[in-house]
């Protein structure tokens, strides 16, 4: 009888080894693809979003085009007058009395539409509409639609030393005290110190060119020493009113009064910081010292000059309103006068008024002049 032999064991496990580099290669390509398809996918994400930033960017930068085209042209835009509808906005079309075109130019290296639409939204309340889209690379864009309103703004430049847009224009110039001028167009420099006194605060014309010493729309009435007292190239000049621009802008300053956010103070402001100052009616605001900005002094406010006085911008005078007193006031920039049907303006006295262009460019760091007509404006797609 055969007695079983036990069994063998195998001892060779040389195959495992394979099996499993194998299946850890497998692991490895999977996730080394897996790795290399997220990074491709992250990739495209990535540009994608990059370039659809690009795009509102760009369509950011066209509102902003378009708004500043409508403050430097506010005096020739024709504002469409009738409501348009949705329909008609998102047509993208631009029927006549319901829509402008506004002529934009991309700056380089800018990408959006033009010209862009302008829609009237709520003319009850000069609300309007516009459109911009901005495009990247890769086909990416982004429309951004925003509402403005519609505000008066301070027209730009001067149309003389004193412009005196209502009617019955009158200047009383000084008598007997011999030459210098009280009214001058000639270009002058603003002091080198804002805080200067006295005859510290006095400077003398540039060769840069003048604008009228006096600019009415009227034959004015002149007395005491004219020749004397009245410079500019040329002294005199009679030409269009913009009383109407002026006035705009005067009541939208004085009606914000009403407002949590006024846009005028009661203090004068300075070089630095000029500012917005009204003068009410029934009230006098005793002018000395230094200021620069703009004083509107409305209809029966008054501007007392005392002792000295040294002002940088423009000076405001609205129906009745009035700068007098004795004392030595020059006043850097331009005075205006509207909304009267007879304006005297007494010079008799130490009031020197000099158009000064450095004084009128420093206007435009005013905050409340400088606030946006934006309202409101949202990602379209």
């Amino acid at each position: 009888m055969k007695i079983p032999q036990p069994l063998k064991k195998i001892n060779n496990e040389k195959g495992m080894v394979l099996v499993i580099a194998v299946m850890l290669l497998a692991v490895l390509v999977v996730v080394g693809f897996t790795a290399a398809t997220m990074t491709s996918t992250d990739s495209k994400i990535g540009a994608n979003y990059r370039e659809s930033q690009r795009a509102l960017y760009n369509a950011e930068a066209g509102s902003d085009e378009v708004i500043a085209y409508l403050r430097d042209k506010l005096d020739n835009v024709n504002y469409p007058t009738t409501n348009a509808t949705p329909t008609i906005i998102n047509s993208g079309t631009c029927p006549t009395g319901q829509c402008i075109t506004i002529p934009v130019t991309a700056p380089s290296g800018i990408t959006f539409n033009t010209p862009v639409n302008l829609y009237c939204y709520d003319s009850a309340n000069n609300l309007y509409v516009f459109r911009v889209t901005g495009t990247g690379y890769n086909n990416a864009s982004r429309t951004i639609e925003v509402v403005i309103k519609k505000i008066a703004l301070l027209p730009q430049n001067a149309d003389g030393a004193v412009t005196m847009y209502g009617g019955g224009p009158a200047v009383d110039f000084k008598t007997g005290v011999g030459g210098g001028y009280a009214v001058d167009g000639h270009d002058y420099p603003v002091p080198a110190d804002p805080n200067c006194n006295g005859s510290a605060c006095e400077t003398t014309a540039t060769a840069l060119p003048a604008v009228p010493g006096l600019f009415t729309v009227m034959t004015p009435t002149l007395t005491g020493e004219v020749s004397a007292h009245l410079g500019g190239v040329p002294t005199q000049q009679l030409g269009a009113s913009r009383e109407a621009a002026y006035d705009a802008y005067v009541q939208m300053i004085v009606d914000s009064g009403s407002t949590a956010t006024p846009l005028y103070q009661s203090t004068l402001g300075t070089r630095a910081n000029p500012a917005v100052t009204v003068i009410p009616n029934g009230v006098t605001l005793n002018g000395t010292g230094n200021g620069a900005g703009i004083i509107i002094i409305d209809d029966g406010g008054q501007l007392n000059v005392v002792g000295n006085f040294e002002y940088e911008g423009l000076v405001i005078l609205r129906g009745s309103g009035r700068v007098f007193g004795a004392g030595t006031a020059n006043i850097f920039g331009s005075l205006l006068t509207i909304g009267h049907t007879a304006k005297l303006i007494d010079l008799t006295g130490g009031v020197n008024l000099f158009y000064s262009s450095a004084a009128l460019s420093n206007l435009s760091n005013i905050q409340s002049s400088r606030q946006g007509t934006r309202i409101a404006w949202r990602d379209v797609n």
